[in-house]
């Protein structure tokens, strides 16, 4: 929905907007001739808007114009793909798209989520399995990207990026899509879950504390994996972790430190999740036995 003439806030929006389905258009639309471009926004941008746009993305490196001649008037438009902006607007979107396909493989292994009272343990796993596919994984993954995007805006961008105002972008183009992936969840959620009461069970969710004990250890990926290992749907887990591979890659170091910490061989931002995992594991065992060897020598020296 396009706002007009309601205030200066209200054309800036309208003006973000219009850039935002331009910038979509491109992406999907690489190549483009300047009148495909035109016909293609016409119900959202006029044309003389429309080129003076064109000429702040090209100026902002975000669109480049390619000649076939070095005379010819006509030319093709591309999305610089190296930008940023634009690097991050794909990851987002990707990352979206996987989000989707994962809620939804959780809608068709679990089609019907009727908790069930409370009175056995049958029951009680019964209604763990259901809770943690609606609430706990969703949860983990949303509180995980956060954490990967505010740890870019705060520590590492501020450092490689001197515009202020790409900053400003990148921060936008962040939260408002965060804000897209936040309700679709929680649609998600508030139609299954939160109504599931056909045996009058009262389930109180406390969103707060799942996200303050949802960290980001990675053993809790491989915990996840598990689970969706058991259900069939472990490809959709694994398609998001890879997407969040991505999006991490320059922030690892702050989420992950056991690398570091325990000297493993993984490299940060180009090795992926899996080898940190296998790592990880291996040393967590080998410190297990350190530790209960050092017991038995203990022990043993006592007995001396």
């Amino acid at each position: 929905m396009i706002l007009k003439n309601i205030g200066k806030e209200s054309l800036i929006l309208d003006k973000k907007y219009q850039r935002d389905e331009i910038i979509n258009f491109l992406m999907n639309n690489p190549g483009c001739s300047k009148g495909d471009l035109v016909r293609g926004v016409k119900n959202i941008v006029s044309k003389r808007p429309l080129e003076k746009i064109l000429q702040e993305l090209k100026r902002d490196d975000l669109v480049k114009i390619e000649k076939e001649k070095p005379n010819s008037r006509a030319y093709k438009l591309f999305l610089c793909n190296e930008n940023i902006l634009i690097v991050l607007n794909n990851q987002i979107r990707d990352f979206n798209q996987e989000f989707k396909k994962l809620l939804q493989k959780v809608e068709a292994v679990i089609p019907e989520v009727n908790l069930l009272p409370f009175i056995n343990k049958e029951n009680r796993d019964k209604n763990f399995i259901m809770i943690l596919f609606y609430e706990q994984l969703p949860l983990f993954i949303l509180k995980y990207l956060m954490q990967c995007f505010l740890l870019k805006s705060i520590a590492v961008w501020p450092k490689i990026i001197q515009k202020k105002e790409i900053i400003s972008q990148l921060n936008s183009l962040v939260f408002t899509e965060i804000s897209n992936t936040v309700s679709d969840y929680s649609n998600f959620y508030n139609i299954k879950l939160s109504k599931s009461n056909i045996h009058n069970e009262k389930y109180k969710p406390n969103i707060s504390d799942e996200l303050t004990k949802l960290e980001n250890n990675i053993l809790y990926f491989a915990f996840f994996l598990l689970i969706c290992k058991k259900k069939g749907i472990a490809k959709e887990f694994e398609n998001i972790v890879d997407k969040i591979w991505l999006i991490n890659s320059d922030v690892q170091i702050y989420l992950h430190p056991e690398a570091i910490r325990y000297n493993l061989s993984y490299e940060y931002g180009k090795d992926d999740w899996r080898k940190f995992l296998k790592l990880y594991r291996q040393r967590i065992e080998e410190l297990k036995n350190n530790k209960k060897q050092k017991l038995s020598d203990f022990i043993d020296h006592l007995n001396i």
